[in-house]
């Protein structure tokens, strides 16, 4: 996770910086970087929109220069929401991220003795098909280039990558996002199971009621986990649902224009073409699967303890 972080980082879609001088950690804004990765883009996407233009210019399939057309016309509202989510909702990401961080804190505090993590091996397989999909995101065009390496192609490649990875990252984010919902509601429901629900069900009405109120007060801390677990989950959907919307129509359409080249130029690269076809389909998914596991460790909420009813200070919790 700290890598795919610093993935982000460098290439200019996270504008914060992490704190570990305490024990907490959270995140902040360096405004410096913030402007560095605007301007940055700006340049990259002005060389990669000339550039792509004069690659249409010069195909001769009118498909291809279709498809390649409406690529380059979706891409410009990408690339506008990425700047906009830079200058205008800065504050509102580093509220979402803090409180991710926030949570993950709080729902590890409830197993004293259980070392913090994050998932098992079902979100351990999805992060390594990640970083997959960002090597190939790296190193695609290296592979599909007929001419020598030269300064012209590095820059080009360059801006290439940097326009397609940041477009995949709302794809990515998204994938992450609600793996990490899907971790905090699968922790916290397995708390509730096999600690909470032992606790409530052992209580009877001649317990302590020093007894009674600490395991009340267990299962209001569980409760307002829960609440804060869905606000956050709230807040992610606001934000960076509405761009993955762009970013998913925008794969649909690389998908259809791999999908074109392999049928018409079969006989060339198509090994290489099948690699990024798969790739694409790869990050459809993982977002797939992601969102799939946040909904169902949602309907897993369970909170039915038995004959703790009987407890009159049980009836309003």
């Amino acid at each position: 996770l700290r890598n795919i972080f610093r993935y982000a980082q460098f290439i200019g879609v996270i504008f914060f910086c992490l704190d570990t001088r305490k024990d907490d950690e959270t995140v902040f804004i360096r405004n410096w970087l913030k402007w560095l990765n605007i301007t940055h883009r700006i340049i990259t996407f002005t060389r990669f929109f000339w550039v792509y233009i004069a690659s249409i210019s010069i195909k001769t399939n009118r498909v291809q220069q279709v498809l390649h057309a409406m690529r380059l016309v979706l891409s410009i509202p990408n690339v506008a929401v990425i700047l906009c989510y830079h200058i205008f909702r800065g504050p509102e990401i580093i509220d979402l991220i803090n409180q991710f961080l926030r949570l993950f804190r709080q729902v590890s505090d409830l197993f004293k003795t259980k070392t913090p993590g994050f998932g098992g091996r079902r979100e351990l397989i999805l992060i390594l098909l990640n970083l997959i999909s960002f090597a190939h995101e790296q190193t695609y065009l290296w592979f599909m280039t007929r001419k020598g390496f030269s300064w012209r192609f590095l820059i080009d490649w360059w801006c290439d990558f940097y326009l397609v990875s940041a477009t995949n990252i709302f794809i990515h984010i998204n994938s992450i996002g609600y793996l990490s919902l899907g971790v905090l509601y699968s922790e916290l429901n397995k708390y509730v199971y096999t600690n909470l629900r032992i606790q409530l069900q052992k209580l009877n009405t001649s317990g302590s009621k020093q007894k009674i109120r600490r395991v009340q007060n267990r299962l209001e801390k569980c409760i307002s986990l829960y609440r804060e677990i869905y606000h956050t989950s709230i807040m992610f959907h606001k934000l960076f649902v509405p761009p993955l919307f762009l970013a998913l129509i925008y794969k649909v359409l690389l998908i259809a224009l791999i999908g074109f080249n392999v049928a018409v130029e079969f006989y060339l690269n198509s090994f290489i073409f099948w690699i990024l076809l798969g790739k694409h389909v790869l990050d459809l998914f993982l977002v797939t699967v992601s969102v799939e596991g946040a909904v169902n460790q949602f309907l897993n909420i369970g909170m039915q303890f038995g004959n703790v009813g009987d407890l009159s200070k049980f009836q309003t919790t």
